[in-house]
């Protein structure tokens, strides 16, 4: 079975950051700021490695938002 070539947008491959930070909003309205070393962008998109259990990913479940710097 052959896949078809596909191209992305960017043309570039940019893989690896050092450290980001991911601000997202408790529950209790009080701020959650967590460094995320596992960081890659394929294209326009970006992927975050967060444990499944941590408070940050609890967050973003509940509220779809996140700022990342």
């Amino acid at each position: 079975m052959n896949t078809p070539h596909v191209a992305i947008e960017p043309h570039i491959l940019y893989l690896g950051t050092p450290v980001v930070l991911v601000s997202t909003v408790n529950e209790d309205g009080t701020h959650n700021l967590a460094p995320i070393s596992s960081v890659f962008w394929l294209g326009w998109r970006g992927v975050l490695g967060i444990a499944t259990g941590s408070q940050t990913t609890r967050n973003l479940l509940r509220t779809g938002e996140c700022v990342g710097v």
